[in-house]
């Protein structure tokens, strides 16, 4: 095993995973890199990112297509119980709607079968129970690694662990060992080292998982419903045809796909019903979906299904939401899956509204299915009994762009909150600045209780929730945007972190530890 990057517990993992632990990172005290409020994200100094690769000439790199019909990634299934494969992280050329332009993407093989690089790769499929393998081939020129994100699995060793340090140039074997109860749904994978997720994520370095499963909760006459995996990614590009890896705006113009497509299209038969795996894997930006004309029926949410399906027609997706909903065709005819117009704040970003898909419906008009009511029951933790509360300030300083949490960034030696496991804990997240911050909880998934002091009546659990931004009151004073959750520590001990999932946030400093033990062991 290569080794890990630093933290406050390295010597008590060390202990149980054999495992060296890197230097000590630098201090707040390094300097900011210049640039936008959005743009310029770098924490740490000394981890660069890979050199950049050769122009591409316009001639070469082509125009993006659009109207393209809408693909699919190619889907790996495990075997028997085991899902074995290799994703090898690379700076290569790939198309893009039509474009070749240089990003940062996996390749990948299984079972005698290869996958080309793309910006949108395979998606892994596996059940509960399984043994997910994952051998990583680090080939990108810069460290990475890998998260399994939503997965409910041990943040220790080689399983879920983003404290691991791989260089380039070596390979690092995940296994990853899936409980039997874990909620099916949709999950996703994509790097975690600190400081460089951002660009390698924005460079198309994230893809799809699923735990099947979620179809059983569904009426007989749904259960084999066409399904279709959309990844939300967006991309820029510069004057070589490269996708940026630093000074990153998140608030520029940008091109919205649909599985690395731009405006692709898809079809349904009129009154069809289709389930739709809908994951924003992007670094930064915000979706706020519509379909004009019809409407979402959403029966999971971050990977877990809901006690109670509900219906929509429009989804707020920060970065790293998922969604799982049922979308039934209308009359014959041309529709519109949208991302509305949306404002993050006065020191968020504007984005306009733009065309992702369009839905072309045929055929005769023909009864729909009826929806279901009621899906199944959750870990409701309303009237559990809370071991602890904790208060968590998000804060920001755009001049030097760094994000904090109880006024510290992020520091890889220390261990802000140390529950135990068995216990239920009450956090309130109070966000003073003046834009959404939409946080991200690994391993264990949360409750959210209340949002502004209006109480929530949760129909799950979720792993990301957006953090309203402050507002000013009659008196001129500025009031936090507030939300109450709550969080049950489960089985697994060890150090895992959460985050703000805008990744420049993350990269920037907005990330804390905590080191989960079990009772009695401080």
């Amino acid at each position: 095993m290569h080794a890990l990057n630093k933290s406050v517990v390295a010597g008590a993992i060390a202990l149980l995973t054999g495992v060296a632990w890197g230097a000590d990172a630098p201090g707040d005290a390094a300097a900011a890199r210049s640039g936008a409020a959005h743009a310029g994200h770098r924490m740490d100094a000394e981890v660069a990112p890979a050199a950049p690769p050769p122009r591409i000439p316009n001639s070469v790199s082509g125009d993006i297509l659009t109207g393209l019909p809408l693909t699919e990634p190619p889907v790996i299934r495990s075997r028997q119980g085991v899902l074995k494969v290799e994703l090898t992280a690379m700076a290569t050329p790939v198309r893009i709607s039509g474009k070749l332009v240089n990003a940062r993407v996996y390749a990948a093989s299984a079972y005698g079968q290869s996958y080309p690089p793309a910006f949108a790769p395979p998606t892994l499929v596996v059940d509960p129970g399984d043994n997910l393998q994952v051998t990583l081939n680090n080939q990108l020129g810069e460290p990475t690694n890998l998260h399994t994100h939503g997965f409910f699995v041990s943040p220790m060793g080689n399983q879920d662990n983003i404290f691991v340090d791989l260089p380039s140039g070596s390979k690092f074997l995940y296994s990853y060992d899936l409980p039997k109860g874990i909620s099916p749904g949709s999950y996703w994978y994509h790097p975690h080292f600190h400081p460089l997720v951002e660009e390698q994520v924005f460079g198309g370095l994230s893809g799809f998982i699923y735990v099947r499963g979620q179809e059983s909760f569904l009426p007989q006459d749904l259960q084999d419903i066409k399904q279709r995996f959309l990844q939300l990614k967006d991309f820029q590009y510069d004057s070589g045809n490269t996708i940026p890896a630093t000074n990153i705006d998140s608030n520029a113009a940008t091109h919205r796909t649909v599985n690395g497509l731009v405006q692709p299209t898809l079809a349904l038969r009129a009154g069809e019903t289709q389930l739709w795996h809908l994951g924003n894997l992007g670094a930064d930006i915000w979706y706020t979906l519509e379909l004009s004309g019809l409407s979402f029926t959403v029966i999971g949410e971050d990977g877990n299904i809901l006690s109670r399906p509900w219906t929509t027609t429009q989804l707020l997706m920060p970065p790293a939401k998922r969604f799982d909903v049922l979308v039934q065709a209308g009359t014959p005819g041309s529709y519109s899956l949208l991302t509305a117009p949306m404002d993050t704040g006065p020191a968020g970003d504007n984005y306009p509204l733009a065309l992702l898909a369009t839905l072309n419906v045929t055929g005769k008009a023909a009864e729909p299915a009826a929806l279901p009511r009621f899906l199944k029951l959750y870990d409701n933790l309303s009237d559990a009994a809370i071991a602890k509360q904790r208060v968590f300030v998000l804060s920001e300083n755009q001049n030097t762009n760094r994000f904090f949490i109880n006024h510290r960034t992020f520091g890889a030696n220390r261990v802000d909150a140390t529950p135990e496991t068995g216990t239920v804990e009450e956090w309130v997240f109070q966000n003073t600045t003046q834009e959404l911050h939409p946080i991200h909880f690994h391993v264990n998934d949360i409750q959210v209780m209340s949002v502004n002091g209006v109480p929530q009546q949760a129909r799950s659990l979720v792993d990301t929730v957006p953090i309203p931004y402050a507002t000013t009151d009659a008196a001129g004073n500025r009031v936090p945007g507030e939300v109450v959750i709550r969080t049950r520590f489960s089985r697994f001990v060890g150090p895992y972190v959460f985050h703000c999932h805008i990744l420049a946030h993350e990269d920037n400093g907005m990330m804390s530890i905590i080191n989960v033990t079990s009772p009695g062991s401080e």
